[in-house]
């Protein structure tokens, strides 16, 4: 066996400042991958795995966090955490007898995953004990993401979930990341009390455990507390920076770690069945696979808000038809609505849309010309100038949003500018 570098730990990345959002997305593939190729476990997992998480973290609180934890913030958070569970109870049941209970990793956070060969790897997983690595698999994956979310690194978080749910399409499991998460930093906060109560000599490391005890904890109640939901639709011409917009403004939307993004580009290829980097011909931009594309981006969109979780759709919506219809998922769903539409001359989108590289759209400088000539109708949204920076663009977009939908943000907007 060889050592590997303790640098390239992504514990240490992130401590350094270090950790490159670019290695979210295959992070986030790897696990995909690895959580898809795992065995089922319906004997595990479901209301009761929960129930057994929340139960350990009472009793831990009990013994361990008397001298650092405030005992109405336990008591409060013990009795949400019940109710959250109780609320949980038949999407849990489902999905175990479904076999999205497996035998996963455990503890899957940055301390447990290393770049080896310029390839996240996963190491180090619970092999132990089957009540904490065979779980929901969104249960691990939270694990992960609240490790992020705690760092304040709300853009990886994002990314990470993002990419989880194009690769396996369990938009499902969204509906239980507050519980999942909140329970995930409530095991911290019961490790680091214990840990804390074990010190004798070391009054300074004492103190952090402590510390680390009560932010931990105060961090799962606002978990289990997301914002409302809300939709945002993004839309403009091939080149004027959508996908871009999305990704950048969805870690500050809703709850953690932000929005769910749903891109058309991205449903045209799974509807045609390819690879989302291969080409399609002109058969995957006929009339009928266009509205085939909106209608299932509607209705993904409408799945994840019913979830309680915020939604950016990233789309042309060149159609009044197609934006009326994203504006009435909103308002079918009960949840605020706020379309943006990006404005940006034709040299600028066709200059950018010929330095693409490894991009899921396939719009060229014919497809901005053809879209351009067409007839948008009224376009009612607000605009932004989308041939400004990607930074001038991104606080632009953050501030109309905010503007209409002050209780939605996460308290991160002015970080991700």
């Amino acid at each position: 066996m060889n050592r590997f570098d303790q640098g390239q730990l992504l514990d240490r990345q992130a401590v350094a400042g270090s950790l490159d959002l670019e290695w979210m997305p295959p992070l986030a593939s790897a696990i995909a991958g690895f959580h898809n190729s795992a065995e089922p476990r319906t004997d595990c997992g479901g209301k009761a795995g929960m129930a057994w998480v929340i139960e350990g973290n009472t009793d831990g609180f009990g013994e361990f966090g008397r001298e650092c934890l405030d005992p109405s913030a336990v008591s409060r958070f013990t009795g949400d955490s019940w109710s959250a569970l109780n609320r949980c109870e038949e999407i849990l049941e489902r999905r175990r007898e479904s076999g999205f209970v497996r035998q996963c990793h455990g503890d899957l956070h940055l301390r447990n995953i290393v770049l080896l060969n310029e390839r996240p790897t996963l190491f180090d997983g619970v092999e132990f004990n089957d009540q904490i690595s065979c779980v929901d698999v969104f249960y691990d994956l939270a694990f992960l993401l609240m490790d992020l979310w705690r760092r304040r690194l709300p853009r990886h978080a994002n990314a990470v979930l993002n990419r989880y749910l194009v690769d396996t399409g369990d938009a499902e499991g969204v509906a239980l990341l507050p519980l999942f998460l909140a329970c995930r930093a409530a095991v911290r906060a019961k490790t680091s009390a214990t840990a804390a109560a074990q010190v004798h000599n070391d009054e300074a490391r004492r103190a952090e455990l402590q510390a680390n005890a009560r932010e931990y904890l105060a961090m799962a109640e606002r978990l289990l507390h997301p914002p409302p939901p809300c939709l945002v639709a993004v839309g403009g011409l091939s080149g004027s920076g959508k996908s871009t917009l999305a990704l950048g403004m969805a870690p500050a939307i809703g709850g953690a770690p932000g929005a769910v993004v749903l891109r058309s580009d991205e449903t045209r290829k799974q509807l045609a069945g390819v690879p989302v980097l291969e080409r399609l011909g002109p058969q995957g931009y006929s009339a009928d696979m266009s509205r085939r594309v909106y209608t299932t981006v509607a209705e993904r969109a409408a799945r994840v808000l019913r979830s309680g979780h915020s939604v950016v759709v990233d789309a042309v919506f060149a159609q009044p038809a197609d934006r009326e219809s994203i504006a009435q998922v909103a308002a079918e769903a009960r949840v605020p609505f706020v379309g943006l539409w990006l404005d940006a001359p034709e040299s600028v989108l066709i200059s950018r849309t010929e330095q693409r590289r490894s991009d899921v759209s396939d719009a060229d400088a014919a497809v901005v010309r053809l879209q351009r000539a067409q007839d948008t109708g009224l376009v009612q949204w607000p605009r932004i100038d989308a041939s400004a920076s990607t930074a001038s663009v991104l606080s632009a977009a953050i501030d109309r949003v905010r503007g209409r939908l002050a209780d939605v943000f996460n308290g991160l907007a002015a970080e991700i500018r």
